[in-house]
């Protein structure tokens, strides 16, 4: 056993803790490629080659846990001898090749918990899907990394040029500081900030609760609501081992249009059609609750002007799953995320953080001691919108025509909804537990008639 490394955060032992055969913590991406016009015969086998050398280029790819059965005293290591076959996997999909049997698989793979003897990371080359593409899924530890780090590594690989080829040898491997847990999870899993900001803080946050319970208290349902008031739902029970994941590709120049003339933005657009094809679903299933399912979405709080840190907490809105009317609820969605951005933007980023913990530690602890479901949920669902590349990207000539970032479902809390902007294109990933959801596996279909009401209404006014 090797001893001395890298001592894991509070939050990244917190990840490994967490997990079970139930609840892998691992987050993912699918990318779908097109293959290049010109790729020579083992072209595929050249690329999941280099692929095993992923590894020289992150660091962090070599890190494993020095004891996986003591989290108490966990840290990283080296690792000492690492093998390309246990992380890089190529195979094809059966004749014809079709997505849905590529979203099959990709679940099976999704459900699998990784391996805490070696470095925990993944990567599948996947060949044979129709119209000449193929796709990888990665997928790697939320203690490694979380979504947006994982995307943003894979970033590296990619080219805006199809005639760039990427040179693993020549390549400057990305340095540590990059990995850097970024984003939500980075800001509250800092155990060391000073007494003094958690002081100050202290009137901030109380204040913040007080606006939320008196908006409460006189029933303003297009205000932020508190945590751990969403109703329970089939969405919200203990999750077993099986996972699906369900993809939907909206335009972003139709969102756009209706940004313009609504003067939401596009996360509130998107928003609203969650809130529709989440109501269509439970209406079908004959679960709708009379209150409506709220969402928890990550939010910048950055100030204009500002660069560099990442000042992100958490914004709680109703997905307004009892509004029937499509323009409603749209406009129900910007009242509330309007007067919350506001609310938060007069905390210091202290009291920021510490509202979303007080949201997580009390989840985390619940989950632990398996009682997640004993209590009305702190959220139904997490809605995240990834901000992506703007330019048409490309892999070793192989245009990349679509990008579905997949994540985590744990008990009390059985979807999670992503989605991403790429190509003239907003692709949603939808992370599952088809256990509990029966029809779930429809629910793609469900966002696009939802987006399809939405611009009818808008164009009846």
């Amino acid at each position: 056993m090797q001893s001395d490394g890298l001592k894991l955060s509070f939050l990244d032992s917190g990840f490994l803790k967490l997990e079970s055969s139930s609840r892998p913590f691992h987050v993912a991406g699918l990318m779908i490629f097109k293959l290049p016009s010109d790729a020579p015969a083992g072209y595929l086998r050249k690329l999941a080659k280099n692929c095993g050398r992923l590894n020289e280029l992150w660091p962090i790819y070599n890190r494993k846990l020095n004891d996986p059965d003591d989290l108490k005293n966990a840290s990283w290591v080296e690792e000492d001898n690492y093998d390309p076959a246990r992380h890089v996997m190529h195979y094809a999909l059966p004749s014809p090749g079709r997505m849905e049997d590529l979203l099959k698989l990709v679940s099976a793979a999704h459900e699998r918990t990784l391996d805490r003897s070696r470095p925990l990371w993944e990567m599948h080359v996947i060949e044979g899907l129709s119209g000449n593409r193929f796709a990888l899924y990665s997928k790697v530890h939320h203690a490694l990394v979380d979504g947006v780090g994982a995307l943003r590594m894979t970033d590296a690989m990619f080219s805006d040029s199809p005639d760039q080829r990427f040179h693993l040898g020549r390549a400057k491997p990305i340095a540590e500081a990059h990995h850097k847990r970024i984003g939500l999870l980075r800001e509250m899993g800092d155990m060391t900030k000073g007494l003094a900001k958690q002081y100050s803080a202290v009137p901030q946050l109380s204040s913040l609760l007080a606006h939320l319970g008196l908006d409460a208290w006189r029933g303003n349902k297009e205000a932020m609501p508190l945590p751990f008031t969403a109703p329970r739902t089939l969405f919200n029970e203990n999750v077993d081992s099986r996972r699906r994941i369900v993809v939907c590709d909206l335009s972003l120049k139709q969102v756009r249009a209706i940004e313009r003339k609504t003067g939401g933005t596009v996360n509130d657009i998107l928003l609203a059609v969650c809130g529709s094809a989440l109501r269509k679903y439970l209406i079908e299933q004959k679960a709708l609750p009379r209150k409506s399912l709220i969402a928890g979405l990550p939010v910048s709080l950055k100030k204009a002007g500002q660069q560099e840190g990442n000042q992100v907490s958490f914004m709680f809105c109703p997905f307004f799953t009892n509004e029937r009317d499509e323009l409603r609820r749209l406009n129900k969605v910007i009242r509330v995320t309007r007067k919350a951005k506001e609310e938060l933007s007069h905390l210091s980023t202290t009291a920021a953080q510490d509202f979303a913990n007080m949201v997580l530690m009390p989840t985390i602890l619940l989950t632990l001691s398996g009682n997640a479901t004993r209590f009305n949920p702190a959220i139904n669902a997490i809605f995240s919108n990834i901000k992506g590349s703007p330019k048409k990207l490309y892999l070793e000539g192989a245009e990349l025509q679509a990008v579905y970032p997949l994540s985590i479902v744990t008990d009390g809390m059985g979807i999670n909804l992503t989605v991403i902007g790429y190509g003239g294109k907003l692709s949603f990933a939808i992370t599952t537990c088809p256990t509990l959801q029966p029809g779930i596996e429809n629910f793609g279909k469900l966002l696009t008639q939802s987006f399809r009401d939405l611009k009818e209404a808008i164009k009846k006014g």
